[in-house]
């Protein structure tokens, strides 16, 4: 019965995506709006061109002419409420473009604490992680255009990226543990709320080639085509 259900949810969900793309009162074919959610990772942080090589842009050029992606990515952004900046100040920016797909990868700042990241505090509030995210989603699912919602294990620590600093490395050291911990609850939250989800977690672990040098944090281009082809992959589950 929970098979049948599951198989039930996954055939309403992909009609109602073969309805979002349709034909206006003038004949133009309407766009599908995809909404990247995220930090400096979706802004496409230490590229040369990120509105060129940043995941949400070549996501596009994926997903094709029939959809319109959109970047709102800030750098530094905290999935958590006390933390600054906190993806909650682009909730309203988010709503008014009227996504008809919004993908989440928020996390990796919320690490960011107990010593780490300089005087950031955010790993202080860890036990507001799972509250905030939950009602992060019902906000945006609340959205007069009622958009689906992936939701993403946030890209690896890679402590084996060339260059690290000592500095570098032990603060990584102590955050790669707490991001696993908040991928637990991501996990949780999206079967607890029926939503997609994308690991971008474990493909990109143990491979420094794809992260910046002397970062270890941020992708390289390499690294965020990697990203863009998972999410690509995922959607097309759903919307091939």
């Amino acid at each position: 019965m929970q098979l049948k259900n599951r198989f039930i949810k996954v055939a309403i969900t992909m009609l109602s995506f073969a309805l979002l793309s349709f034909i206006s009162e003038s004949g133009e074919r309407t766009k599908i709006k995809v909404a990247c959610v995220g930090d400096s990772i979706t802004v496409g942080a230490r590229l040369e061109n990120p509105e060129k090589d940043s995941y949400p842009s070549q996501l596009q050029l994926l997903l094709g002419e029939s959809y319109q992606v959109e970047n709102f990515g800030v750098g530094g952004s905290t999935l958590i409420r006390k933390g600054y900046p906190t993806v909650w100040s682009q909730l309203a920016k988010i709503k008014q473009s009227k996504p008809d797909i919004v993908i989440i990868s928020l996390g990796t700042n919320d690490t960011c604490g107990m010593g780490t990241c300089g005087d950031r505090k955010c790993w202080e509030y860890k036990d507001d992680f799972p509250g905030d995210y939950r009602d992060l989603i019902d906000s945006i699912s609340h959205f007069s255009s009622k958009p689906k919602i992936w939701i993403c294990a946030p890209s690896p620590m890679v402590l084996e990226t060339p260059g690290l600093s000592e500095e570098r490395m032990n603060g990584l050291t102590e955050r790669k543990p707490r991001l696993q911990e908040l991928i637990d609850v991501i996990k949780k939250l999206a079967e607890e709320k029926e939503l997609g989800f994308i690991d971008l977690n474990t493909p990109l672990k143990d491979k420094p080639s794809l992260f910046t040098e002397k970062d270890g944090v941020h992708p390289n281009q390499a690294g965020y085509k990697a990203i863009a082809e998972l999410v690509n992959r995922e959607l097309m589950k759903v919307l091939k």
